[in-house]
């Protein structure tokens, strides 16, 4: 049976020291360049909001750093006690994971081999945030290699009976390998 085109960005589901917390950090959204929703990818802009610093979508494909990925967005009482996403050009707070050890799933956009475990791969923008859901449209690019400028390294795939890692659309395990925080090495892939 062929897998589900359902999109989600990074979701969080382990951590490398074992630790099943995932913490977020309170970022300033300003003048995102486009729609941005839970499970997106960011980067930290290089400014502060009074006490917390500023971050914008970050750029898909090869060179482009991350800093976190967004998990909640904080209500904005002048719209309305629950936002879903922030909407190009707005403002807004979020709640983002900015721990380079933390493990996420990620759907492909085409087929990932098991051979492609250690390598590294970009995240591409083929769907965008749905804004009924909130929820990214990002996706782990299917065309992998062990250059040390990709974004995340794949790590596995993720063991569940309807994903089917020989078909399009199958959820991997990464980690961000181009991490903006993280002083560590920078990895070609293995």
């Amino acid at each position: 049976m062929a897998n589900v085109d359902n999109p989600y960005g990074l979701r969080p589901v382990g951590h490398l020291s074992g630790n099943a917390s995932f913490n977020t950090v309170r970022c300033r959204i300003d003048a995102t360049a486009g729609d941005l929703g839970v499970g997106d990818a960011v980067v930290w802009n290089g400014a502060g909001s009074g006490a917390y610093f500023e971050i914008s979508g970050a750029t898909v494909g090869a060179t482009n750093s991350i800093t976190g990925v967004i998990q909640a967005f904080e209500p904005n009482p002048a719209t309305g006690l629950e936002t879903l996403y922030i909407a190009s050009a707005d403002s807004g707070w979020a709640n983002v994971i900015i721990d380079p050890h933390v493990i996420y799933s990620i759907q492909a956009n085409g087929v990932v081999g098991a051979a492609d475990y250690g390598q590294n791969g970009n995240l591409v923008a083929d769907h965008t945030v749905n804004t009924t859901t909130g929820i990214s449209g990002t996706e782990l690019n299917a065309t992998t290699g062990s250059d040390n400028t990709y974004q995340v390294t794949i790590i596995g795939g993720v063991d569940r009976d309807d994903n089917d890692l020989t078909l399009t659309h199958a959820e991997y395990l990464v980690i961000i390998n181009l991490h903006s925080l993280y002083q560590g090495a920078v990895t070609a892939g293995v």
